[in-house]
């Protein structure tokens, strides 16, 4: 038999395939919640095969870690039970031992399954491909199969955003789903399976948090969804011993199960140096990564750095550690936001950057701390996380900024909206709200998210919120 048809052959999924590809590696049970990206994923397939009007191929694109082979196979799954067996899998990473790529499935399913080129096939298919960046050929070998192939649902997986996002070839074919690191109740989900009840309100208590017209609104809004809130926490054991977990150590799916901490530890610094040396030279070979790992060190003690002093201190330029932070951004292990106004303070002043995960923050500068609970370090990663929500929620993190005006107080976060903006603080038991009222920003309402407090205040036109109230968004 051909080698192509061969592996043809062994990539088309059965129910045996799919149910124990979904076995849960600690778990060892396949009744696990899905990734709440899965909704969106799923509803995309259901469009397809109800009406054919929607994209036909979807990239799902993340840090290392975060899930997406996984969601891969319960969209196999769901696929399989609801519309068509006729589905195939392929991990490029493996097919690429025997120098097999797109180009050569495409010809086998030319060869040994339509036997005529591909826009004559009548019958609906889903193809999945895994770790898709592995083939150099991928993108173009991808649109020429998703062009001929009419009747193909594709998803594929990378490691990185900019793996799916940087060719002109698919950026009007491939839609892009982010998946990100896990949200606080996902990370529930998945550890705490005997779960009685659902937070159902992440809608309302999102609508409440970013559209009130006022200060009142949002108090009286938060405190009507209030009891919901408690009603969902009041099935958890611990609950700030779990949200210290989730922060510190459990908010990427691969690691959310494992209960030794220094191994945690371990492995999330062997996902960044694989995603430096690996992952990034297929993605920018012009860009020198010895030097990546110095800049996140930097950046994990201090989110704002100074390129002047940075480039003295490591020994390239300025031009090249902003090259060097881009690719860090697009790689997604860091997220980037810019100072509030217009154009020009956005060109011409600092960038602020937070990790993708607050973990790897943590594991970076663990050599460097002596307990979990430095404060100091545990303010930043509390400013991850909330970016990291911010970022799932908008979408667009142009809506988001930070303010750096010389002389002031300054919030920690800008949330832009159609009429003011919006002023968010975040801290560890801070008593105040003076980074929001005494700033010079015209803002709607400022919002302080509190680490420590357990009940919903108003003071004037600031609403201080329990920080385990914000993770429920």
């Amino acid at each position: 038999m051909d080698e192509l048809q061969q592996i043809l052959e062994n990539s088309k999924l059965t129910g045996k395939i799919i149910e124990d590809s979904l076995i849960h590696p600690v778990l060892q049970t396949t009744d696990y919640k899905p990734r709440e990206v899965f909704s969106e994923i799923s509803e995309m397939a259901d469009i397809f095969f109800t009406t054919k009007r929607t994209t036909r191929m979807v990239g799902l694109a993340g840090l290392r870690g975060t899930g997406k082979t996984t969601l891969l196979w319960q969209i196999a799954d769901y696929i399989y039970k609801n519309y068509t067996k006729n589905i195939y899998f392929f991990n490029i990473a493996d097919l690429q031992n025997f120098d097999v790529g797109v180009k050569n499935i495409h010809r086998a399913f030319e060869t040994y399954v339509v036997k005529s080129k591909l826009w004559s096939y009548k019958e609906p298919i889903v193809l999945l491909f895994d770790e898709i960046h592995e083939d150099p050929q991928w993108a173009r070998a991808l649109k020429v199969l998703s062009d001929d192939f009419r009747t193909s649902f594709i998803l594929a997986t990378g490691s990185s955003a900019l793996l799916l996002q940087s060719t002109a070839d698919l950026v009007t074919r491939m839609l892009i789903q982010h998946v990100y690191p896990l949200n606080f109740t996902e990370y529930l989900d998945i550890t705490n399976l005997k779960l009685e009840h659902q937070f159902d309100k992440k809608e309302k208590l999102k609508e409440i948090l970013f559209h009130s017209q006022n200060s009142n609104e949002l108090y009286q809004g938060l405190l009507n969804i209030e009891k919901f809130a408690n009603n969902y926490f009041s099935n958890i054991n611990n609950l700030q011993d779990e949200i210290l977990d989730y922060i510190l150590y459990r908010n990427i799916t691969r690691f959310s199960l494992l209960q030794v901490k220094t191994q945690i530890n371990t492995l999330l610094i062997d996902l960044v140096r694989r995603v430096i040396y690996e992952d990034i030279p297929k993605m920018a070979k012009e860009i020198n990564v010895h030097f990546s790992e110095k800049i996140l060190r930097r950046i994990a003690a201090s989110d704002e750095i100074n390129l002047q002093t940075l480039s003295q201190s490591i020994g390239i330029s300025q031009e090249k550690i902003i090259e060097n932070l881009d690719i860090l951004v697009k790689a997604e292990l860091l997220n980037v936001l810019y100072p509030h106004g217009g154009i020009d303070s956005k060109i011409n002043k600092a960038q602020k950057y937070f990790f993708m995960s607050p973990s790897i923050r943590k594991a970076i500068l663990t050599p460097l701390i002596q307990t979990d609970a430095d404060k100091s370090i545990y303010a930043k990663m509390l400013e991850d996380i909330v970016v990291l929500y911010l970022k799932r929620i908008f979408r667009d993190s142009n809506i988001i900024s930070f303010s750096s005006e010389k002389g002031q107080r300054n919030p920690d976060l800008i949330i832009e909206t159609l009429d003011n903006p919006i002023i968010l603080e975040i801290g560890i038991n801070k008593n105040t709200t003076k980074q929001i009222s005494k700033s010079r920003i015209k803002y709607k309402y400022g919002i302080a998210v509190n680490s420590k407090i357990d009940k919903i205040e108003l003071h004037n036109d600031i609403v201080i919120i329990p920080l385990k109230y914000f993770l429920l968004l």
